[in-house]
């Protein structure tokens, strides 16, 4: 077996530094566009009901998650309230 030098950290330069962080990265979530960034909203359900959501959002033929369904489920009452 060969015996290899151990790896030595490399020096970055602050400009390379400052590249990769404003590079920044993507995210593997999906966002609903509505015209504004996405906020986030703290929402207590009663248990009984999220077994119901779980149940309906992994009973499809394509399983979504549950943010997707709850999302759907929003725009459709939304859609549904602004119908005359």
């Amino acid at each position: 077996m060969a015996v290899v030098k151990k790896p030595q950290p490399q020096e970055m330069r602050q400009a390379d530094i400052e590249a990769l962080i404003n590079k920044g990265g993507s995210h593997t979530g999906e966002t609903v566009e509505i015209g504004k960034d996405p906020v986030a909203v703290l929402l207590k359900v009663p248990a009984a009901l999220l077994e119901q959501v779980d149940h309906a959002a992994k009973s499809r033929p394509v399983k979504i998650p549950r943010r997707t369904w709850i999302l759907e489920a929003i725009h459709e009452k939304l859609s549904r309230e602004a119908q005359p």
